[in-house]
């Protein structure tokens, strides 16, 4: 389910999340990454997962995927990747998360958008 359709960005919107991009850290890769392993440990000890849970879970495992495999992207890709993972793992961003049902369809947005952009600047992905 793309239910990104239900939660749209706006201009405005982009331009508050790049000026974000713009202070990210990327020396806090690895407490990012710490936080988000939490945060998806937390989604799948709750039980039952949702199609929008399950998309995001899998979005993150690409975007660490992708961290871990070029260790020489740009600093601006990686700093869209922190931003995307450290949106998902805010609880109380534009939709808080713990709204049933709605709460990560923002989170779902954001990260589809980050991943739409950097689409081009990441190299193909090894075979499994």
């Amino acid at each position: 389910m793309k239910s990104t359709k239900l939660f749209q960005i706006t201009e405005e919107d982009k331009a508050h999340y790049r000026e974000l991009i713009d202070k990210v850290d990327p020396a806090q890769k690895k407490s990012i990454i710490k936080i988000l392993g939490i945060k998806i440990q937390t989604i799948l000890d709750e039980g039952s997962i949702n199609a929008v849970e399950a998309e995001l879970i899998e979005d993150m495992a690409h975007l660490v995927k992708i961290l871990e495999l070029f260790e020489t992207l740009p600093e601006l890709i990686i700093k869209k990747i922190l931003f995307a993972m450290s949106y998902f793992i805010d609880e109380n961003d534009e939709i808080p998360d713990v709204i049933p049902d709605y709460g990560y369809l923002d989170d779902v947005t954001v990260v589809s958008w980050v991943m739409k952009d950097i689409q081009k600047h990441i190299p193909d992905m090894p075979d499994a």
